[in-house]
């Protein structure tokens, strides 16, 4: 497995983020990718988490996640994105895919 985590630092339209969401879902699909967490009321056990919402994607590989994410139809999206959201977008591979 592999994932992807977003961190939303604000989101700055919240009209725009909304049609984001809803243009991002068959993109994932198609791609292999689910939503796992969807999180904007986080617990923060220790340290800080100035992040007002948290979103990690699970992809059967990291391949899968970086075809998602270079893909034609996700190009296409990203204004929309960086319209709505100001956030950082990391890949990482889960243990069992390290090998």
């Amino acid at each position: 497995m592999a994932y992807v985590l977003v961190t939303i630092k604000e989101i700055q339209d919240q009209q725009a983020f909304d049609e984001y969401a809803e243009k991002v879902r068959p993109i994932l699909k198609k791609f292999r990718g689910r939503w796992v967490a969807i999180e904007p009321k986080h617990l923060t056990r220790a340290g800080a988490w100035p992040y007002v919402r948290t979103v990690i994607v699970e992809f059967p590989t990291i391949a899968d996640a970086e075809r998602w994410y270079d893909s034609p139809e996700y190009r296409e999206i990203i204004p929309l994105r960086q319209r709505a959201i100001d956030a950082n977008i990391i890949m990482v591979r889960g243990l069992a895919e390290k090998g």
